[in-house]
């Protein structure tokens, strides 16, 4: 029960520094979760057992599979030179030239664990520094090179931080003998990985073979491949890590040329990463934080300004050797790269993307608490706060140094070309975008509207009309965005009169009872109220307007069950009372808009039309004969399907026009795609 009460607390503290990222965008979500992590364990008094056995595995096996299973073939390759030189050769130079630095300015620290810290902060982590890289629009190729050797040196970091701290519990150590141990076991880690890579691709196939094309099974056999790889490997006497990057590249490439491998199995398979990933990175962060009260109690080795001191002077040998090691690469480039040139700004860019992360957290708590004689594992505390200062410090310097050294990307002229073309592309808005691609299948709907099938129709054009609307809203100008809503809102409060006036008359002619009358008026008080929100966009009043309506309901509910008339008579009497009250609002707004300020005024025509469409569909689903289920889902999905391929042609029209970017019609396409997949889904079930 405890594990379980856990696994709650560490997900709610997940969830709730996501939603936080949402408003603090420049603060990276690792920090927000490292400090949500401090409050828990300060005032809540969390705390989380850890256990070297589970942790790696729990952890770094499936982060680093996931890694290496979704990075991109085509950059992997380009960059494998970089990639292999800061994963493998920074790595090994970090660990003992780093180690024996800090071990010489931290006296306090062994060698083992001076060298067990080096190496742990060598690998970087892509995730914490993605967000920031955003922002700062990092070139390319250095983020493809954060994100491709954080493959590498995470294993190779957590190969040699593993030695390192082997032998800090040992208690001996030596040089030859870690170097030794440290490539034997790597390459027999890259062996197990390519044979247990090809063994699970070989089943795949032998499985599609044999007809089992199951998505669902397919990406459980992935989940559970990471555990299995790892558990194998260390059994073996190998690097458990080692052999799971390397399994999961192999499956990588295996992926191009498995003609079983669908577009629905890669969909799936990334989303369900996703959220994997999302919650592992989160659990370390808010755990680094629960840890920290922990690392602070240094006892009396060393004090807490000099622990501070400490961390700082490690992550600036840490970052040093980085931004030394790009600038020499770049050096060494020029050799048959003429037309480049070594840069300390780049190499400082290259330097303060190394954030640490996840993999450096998940390392340094896995940390024994006792060493092979039983004695406390020396200065575990000290290595445990200058590694999580460590994390810190790189991420705040990301956030503030890396926007301010980054430079604005500039317009690119193509080979051969002496100017630039217009960039016209830039001059409409994706939101914008978005909006005429939505009223494009509005239109596309319309003109397929039938008799038959008026009631679908309307429902999916009114959906569409509250996306754009919701576009308008969030991304509108105000100066443009004005006269649509004062348009609107004063067609509505036509509407809203005419419907009064029905129920006046319904009244009159005894058609419904004074109950129903009531119970109408107030909704349509509770819709001209509705209306300041489209001015006033004030959310505490919208919030305090929607609890006070769920208490009206729920009221209005009692009353009507606890009432002396029959249901199905009330029942009779509410569709009496909409549909009269939709007819007239129609008709007072159709009158409008054929008198002479109706005809002049184009944004009254526009909003005259979707609030028509309202009451249509309201008035088209009390027909109650659409054909049956299946003959109505049939109709339903002959209408999605000419509305996405309407939003298809309308982004291609505006790309082919050049009124969008390639990076804009891409994004179009993928909400188009990912709608399509959401409807298909819906059907299935």
């Amino acid at each position: 029960m405890e594990l379980l009460q856990t696994i709650v607390a560490l997900t709610s503290l997940v969830v709730i520094s996501n939603i936080l990222s949402h408003f603090l965008k420049r603060v990276p979500v690792s920090l927000i979760q490292i400090a949500l992590g401090l409050l828990a364990a300060l005032f809540l008094n969390l705390h989380v057992e850890l256990e070297t056995e589970w942790f790696l595995l729990l952890f770094i096996a499936p982060l680093l599979y996931s890694d290496a299973w979704r990075f991109p073939k085509k950059e992997l390759w380009e960059l494998r030179g970089a990639i292999f030189g800061n994963a493998i050769l920074l790595v090994f130079i970090t660990t003992i030239l780093g180690g024996f630095i800090i071990y010489a300015l931290v006296p306090e620290l062994p060698l083992p664990v001076a060298l067990a810290i080096a190496a742990i902060l060598s690998p970087t982590d892509p995730v914490a520094v993605a967000a920031i890289a955003k922002q700062a629009k990092l070139p390319p190729s250095i983020m493809h090179l954060v994100a491709g050797e954080s493959l590498i040196n995470d294993a190779s970091g957590l190969v040699g931080f593993k030695f390192a701290v082997a032998a800090a519990s040992a208690g001996t150590f030596s040089l030859f003998a870690a170097t030794s141990n440290f490539l034997y076991i790597s390459l027999m880690g890259t062996v197990v990985g390519l044979v247990l890579g090809f063994a699970l691709n070989t089943l795949g196939d032998w499985l599609s073979a044999h007809g089992n094309t199951d998505v669902v099974f397919r990406v459980v056999l992935q989940l559970f491949t990471p555990f299995l790889v790892y558990l194998l490997a260390e059994e073996l006497h190998t690097s458990g890590v080692i052999a799971v990057v390397v399994a999961a590249i192999v499956q990588n490439l295996h992926t191009q040329n498995d003609a079983d491998y669908s577009g629905e199995l890669h969909v799936v398979g990334i989303n369900t990463w996703n959220v994997f990933g999302y919650l592992l990175n989160g659990y370390i962060f808010v755990i680094l934080g629960i840890e920290l009260p922990l690392a602070t109690n240094l006892g009396n080795s060393v004090s807490l300004p000099m622990a501070l001191l400490y961390a700082v002077i490690t992550w600036l040998v840490i970052f040093g050797m980085r931004v030394i090691w790009t600038y020499i690469n770049q050096w060494v480039r020029l050799k048959n790269h003429k037309n480049e040139t070594a840069s300390w700004r780049v190499a400082l860019l290259s330097g303060l993307s190394g954030v640490r992360g996840a993999v450096t957290m998940a390392g340094v708590l896995s940390v024994p608490l006792m060493t092979d004689s039983g004695l406390p594992f020396p200065q575990r505390s000290l290595m445990l706060f200058i590694a999580a200062i460590a994390i810190i410090i790189s991420l705040l310097a990301a956030v503030i140094f890396l926007p301010l050294l980054a430079e604005k990307p500039k317009t690119q002229v193509p080979p051969g070309d002496t100017e630039a073309h217009p960039v016209v592309a830039q001059h409409m808005s994706e939101a914008r975008a978005r909006v005429y691609v939505l009223q494009s299948a509005v239109r596309e709907i319309e003109t397929r509207r039938r008799e038959s099938n008026q009631a679908i129709a309307y429902e999916i054009i009114l959906r569409y009309q509250m996306q754009i609307r919701q576009l308008q809203m969030r991304f509108m100008k105000a100066d443009k965005l004005s006269p649509i809503l004062k348009a609107e809102i004063n067609l509505r409060e036509l509407a809203l009169d005419a419907e009064r006036s029905a129920l006046r008359k319904l009244l009159v002619e005894e058609r419904i009872t004074p109950l129903v009358f009531a119970s109408e008026n107030r909704r349509i008080d509770r819709m001209e109220a509705d209306l300041d929100d489209l001015v006033t966009h004030d959310k505490r009043k919208r919030t305090w307007r929607q609890l006070k309506r769920f208490v009206v309901m729920t009221r209005r509910s009692i009353r009507v069950w606890l009432s002396d008339d029959s249901s199905d008579r009330l029942i009779a009497e509410y569709k009496v009372a909409r549909h009269e009250a939709a007819k007239e609002a129609i008709a007072a707004i159709s009158d409008y808009l054929e008198s002479e300020a109706g005809q002049a005024s184009k944004t009254d025509q526009t909003a005259a039309y979707n609030l028509i469409i309202t009451y249509r569909s309201r008035l088209e689903h009390e027909k109650h004969d659409h054909g049956g289920p299946q003959q109505e889902a049939l109709v339903r999905m002959d209408l999605e399907v000419s509305g996405l391929n309407a939003q298809r042609e309308a982004t291609q029209h505006l790309y082919d026009a050049h009124f969008i970017s390639a990076e804009t019609g891409l994004k179009i396409r993928q909400m188009i795609n990912f709608a399509e997949a959401g409807m298909l889904t819906d059907e299935e079930e």
